[in-house]
């Protein structure tokens, strides 16, 4: 009879103890990246009453006998299963799209967690919200390239509160030149493109412009004016054109147009823009077949210098790739699409992508890579050790921790601007109270009739 009672009691401490765990996954029904947990049970020990026996020629074999001592808790798992999202438009809040915990440190210690709730402070660096401990990630070199393969350190933005200036270095041009364009003439002479006299004008030329720097930031506009020099009618036919490269608008000298003076023709492939503004350098190397296509592409590339002595710079050593061009029946429309300078710029905004990787966004239009995020992984997540604060420590049987990239080695992707909720099911959850409270209760009932079964045999004295 006394088994019976302390059956109960160890009924009634477990069950006290799988509402404990209920009532925490629902208390934290709302906690962002929380990981619920569950109770499994199994019976105790087992006082044996009778042995098996074997059967003979003339009897059966007989089951053994025992009474069990109550139950007990087999394990409080942790489930790690992933959670649904919810959007806070927040740039630093992040949730991780599959596997993998976001990697904290408070300096000396390591811990891991699904809560992705971050933010900069005010030395750059990127910390998480509820205790201010660092993520950890890898940082951009100069040119902004970020080596994953090394060890993860605190993510800091500090030093890339501006980036240096940008010389140009390179200039590609699309679009098309118009073919109806007539050969410039000076009294009906055609133009010889080694001789001064010709005066291409804005009825016979494509004029257009883009602005490149030089080694300080220093903004430049150059001046481009195409104009069909030749047509060789072969076989097979060849459009000449030429191209006149200026850092003056009208290449013109303001006091008057002379030929012989105002220009310089040089060699395009060591020839440079002199320092004096209204001087310009040709290119007369663009040549367009019967289809309307550039005949030999690398002969289309030319390259310049421009003198920046004057301003304290470096002198601007540009590549412009000229074979993109067309020319066909239609507008006019080439342009310099690209060019790679750019002067130096402030850090304005961020933002961060599904790989984890933040991004500088600049003044300038220049947009930086700055940092990306580091992923840790477990063989067995649920051994990892609960610390509180949403955190989690890597334990003896959590298995080795696994450092990567977010979308690789298996790493989940990072959804910006998102946390993770809570995995809790409500439903699932006052189902198990509801059981809880129903074996609690049988418990006590064991407890109550074996007390009232005790009262009978202190009754048999009276």
């Amino acid at each position: 009879m006394m088994r019976s009672m302390y059956s109960g009691v160890a009924g009634l401490k477990n069950h006290q103890t799988r509402m404990d765990v209920i009532g925490n996954n629902i208390a934290n029904v709302n906690t962002v990246g929380f990981k619920k947990s569950r109770v499994v049970f199994k019976d105790s020990l087992y006082q044996s009453i009778r042995g098996a026996s074997s059967p003979t020629d003339s009897r059966g074999g007989t089951n053994p006998m025992a009474i069990g001592l109550g139950m007990t808790i087999s394990s409080i798992d942790q489930i790690h299963n992933p959670a649904p999202t919810t959007i806070t438009n927040k740039t630093t809040d992040m949730a991780i799209d599959g596997s993998g915990y976001f990697i904290l440190s408070d300096g000396g210690n390591k811990y891991y967690s699904r809560a992705g709730a971050f933010d900069f402070d005010k030395l750059g660096s990127l910390v998480s919200t509820s205790n201010g401990y660092r993520v950890l990630g890898w940082m951009a070199d100069t040119s902004g390239n970020i080596d994953t393969t090394g060890e993860a350190g605190s993510i800091d933005i500090s030093g890339f509160s501006t980036t240096p200036p940008r010389a140009t270095e390179s200039m590609q041009f699309t679009g098309n030149l118009a073919s109806t364009l007539n050969v410039p003439q000076i009294s009906g002479v055609d133009i010889d493109p080694t001789q001064g006299d010709e005066h291409p004008d804005s009825a016979n030329s494509v004029i257009t412009s883009k602005e490149v720097y030089d080694s300080l930031g220093n903004r430049i506009t150059v001046y481009f004016r195409f104009f069909k020099t030749e047509i060789d009618s072969g076989p097979p036919v060849i459009n000449n054109w030429a191209c006149d490269i200026s850092l003056n608008p009208d290449f013109e000298n303001a006091t008057g147009y002379d030929p012989l003076t105002d220009f310089e023709l040089v060699d395009i492939s060591t020839g440079a823009v002199p320092a004096n503004p209204l001087s310009f350098i040709r290119a007369n190397n663009l040549q367009f077949d019967e289809g309307g296509n550039i005949v030999d592409s690398d002969n289309a590339q030319i390259s310049i210098t421009i003198d920046r002595s004057a301003e304290g710079a470096e002198p601007l050593v540009m590549e412009i790739d000229f074979a993109s061009l067309t020319q066909y029946n239609a507008d006019s429309s080439a342009q310099a699409k690209y060019q790679d300078g750019y002067s130096m710029g402030s850090l304005s905004s961020y933002n961060i992508g599904i790989d984890g990787t933040i991004q500088g966004v600049y003044d300038n239009g220049q947009v930086m890579n700055i940092a990306r995020v580091a992923l840790a992984n477990f063989q067995n997540p649920a051994g990892l050790i609960q610390v509180g604060s949403n955190l989690f420590q890597e334990s003896n049987n959590s298995g080795d921790c696994v450092v990567g990239a977010p979308g690789n080695a298996g790493m989940g992707a990072i959804i910006p601007g998102s946390l993770e909720m809570s995995n809790v099911d409500l439903s699932e959850e006052f189902t198990d109270m509801i059981v809880t409270q129903r074996g609690f209760q049988a418990n006590s009932r064991i407890i109550t009739t074996s007390d009232e079964m005790l009262q009978e045999l202190v009754n048999l004295k009276r």
